[in-house]
């Protein structure tokens, strides 16, 4: 039986001091040793047994999902590329899609396991299925990929944009049974936590402590994953959270000072009321065209040289006045309201600064989580894109400026192609890229007459629309919403239309 053992700090230092190096040097523990690699190879060869390859599918970048089934049985497995490594989860139901997904490894369907082998001294192995197909897992932390190969060639990457796994050549993998007459597999595995507390996989021969006991591999992995993930997942939003409160601290702060000194000197230092009482009461001794009035401060007992307007009347000099108290009290109220402000922001960002910094756990933190409600009705308030499919490409459509900003810096791959009607304001088009397929006449053309049909061309019989990758489409700074620029085209003669 597999065992699986859990340590804090302390124990796992008092329980097994040969191994406390192991905390400093990561290379030793991590759950990517290649050890560990091959043990988890090993349950699997046994976990698969008359089960077939169903589907293969990724919801985004990081994420694969494949599926095998075995009558009524299933095993679903899930490779999650997150926090700079690689971790797997396993499943003993069906994963089904949902949303948008990307279709994997089609050429297994259907296909019946028929064993493992292992990449000799190396963090990879490979499932071998009939008819000469195989899937490789190649678990090098961060660079994990999964590939699959027909006849000892390689057709399809689920992450392609690794370059140097297109070069990965079926060599020195060797079935299970050379494997373990080389080196002696782990039976035993622990989880202890490392000194910023994230769980850590590793193997020992060491028994002599209490311990949690798995029946397989597949089952420590599961709880590996469970733990390190809600690990990570809770920093990174615990740090999220420190640096959204230090950030509106930042802010709120020097604006509460501001507008309290900005405050004190109106207060301190405009008179405009008393000087426009100081001129009404000297209206005698005032003639237009004067720019200035010399006479006594009534207020404080001195002599007062008053600044006038050579244009204005001695009345209308102390309306002036009066006007700049008027608008000072409307002053003074507004920097009120902002200390006002700026106060409650300071003492509600340092109380929720506390609190983060004291939490303990994701529950800790999810009183800071927003609604569902309120996360629903942004998401009804974003506009999707017009979307169609043509020989096997998807073709996105933006339905407004805003929306075709979107689609095209942030939706749009670089290698996706662009559409836009030439010399008109119109909607952005986008054609997926896909892996090995080229971009063919006929599908450029389709979207063409889809990028010229929703374009201010619309009536024209024929429309140029311009066509490049999305790399060579940028936005220049403060340009308006919907407005890019194109380093490099080229220019098809369509008719606008929508088949």
């Amino acid at each position: 039986m597999l065992k699986l053992f859990f340590f804090n700090n302390q124990q796992f230092n008092n329980s097994i001091p040969m191994h406390r190096d192991k905390i400093q040097n990561p290379k030793f523990n991590l759950h990517h040793k290649h050890t560990l690699i091959h043990q988890l190879g090993l349950a699997l060869q046994k976990e698969l047994q008359g089960y077939v390859f169903f589907d293969a599918f990724s919801v985004n970048k990081n994420e694969l999902v494949l599926v095998f089934n075995n009558i009524d049985q299933w095993l679903s497995l899930k490779l999650i590329i997150e926090a700079r490594t690689f971790f797997i989860q396993f499943y003993d139901y069906p994963i089904e899609r949902k949303g948008s997904t990307y279709v994997l490894f089609e050429g297994l369907k259907n296909i019946g396991f028929e064993s493992i082998k292992l990449h000799e001294n190396e963090r990879s192995f490979r499932l071998v299925f009939k008819n000469n197909k195989s899937l490789v897992f190649k678990l090098y932390g961060s660079l994990a990929n999964v590939l699959y190969f027909e006849n000892e060639h390689l057709k399809e990457l689920f992450r392609p944009q690794i370059e140097s796994d297109k070069h990965l050549l079926l060599t020195n993998f060797l079935p299970l049974e050379e494997t373990e007459n080389k080196e002696q597999l782990a039976e035993q595995f622990y989880i202890y936590n490392d000194e910023k507390g994230f769980p850590v996989l590793d193997l020992t021969t060491n028994t002599n402590t209490e311990n949690q006991s798995f029946s397989s591999i597949i089952e420590g992995y599961n709880e590996f994953t469970k733990l390190y993930l809600g690990k990570y997942y809770y920093t990174q939003k615990k740090e999220k959270l420190v640096q959204q409160c230090e950030a509106e601290l930042k802010r709120w702060r020097p604006i509460s000072v501001h507008a309290a000194h900005a405050l004190t000197y109106l207060q301190s230092n405009a008179r405009n009321e008393e000087i426009g009482h100081i001129i009404m009461a000297n209206l005698h001794e005032m003639q237009k065209g004067k720019e200035s009035l010399e006479t006594l401060d009534f207020y404080t007992n001195n002599t007062i040289n008053i600044k006038l307007k050579a244009n204005l009347n001695p009345q209308e000099n102390a309306q002036y006045y009066y006007k700049k108290a008027r608008n000072q009290k409307n002053e003074e109220q507004l920097l009120a309201n902002k200390i006002k402000q700026a106060q409650e922001k300071v003492i509600a960002n340092e109380t929720k600064l506390a609190v983060v910094l004291a939490a303990q756990s994701m529950r800790d933190l999810k009183q800071f989580e927003t609604p569902i409600s309120k996360q629903k009705s942004k998401l009804e308030q974003r506009e999707t894109y017009r979307e169609f499919n043509h020989n096997g490409f998807r073709i996105l459509v933006g339905k407004s400026a805003a929306n075709n900003d979107e689609l095209t810096l942030k939706v749009a791959h670089k290698n996706d192609l662009w559409l836009h009607a030439k010399g008109v304001s119109g909607s952005h088009v986008v054609i997926k890229h896909q892996s090995k397929k080229t971009f063919t006449n006929e599908v450029i053309m389709y979207a063409a007459q889809i990028a010229a049909y929703y374009s201010k061309s619309k009536g024209s019989a024929m429309v140029p629309v311009i066509y490049t990758l999305k790399k060579f489409v940028r936005k220049p700074k403060g340009a308006e919403p919907g407005q890019v620029f194109v380093e490099k085209e080229d220019i098809i003669l369509v008719e606008p239309m929508i088949k």
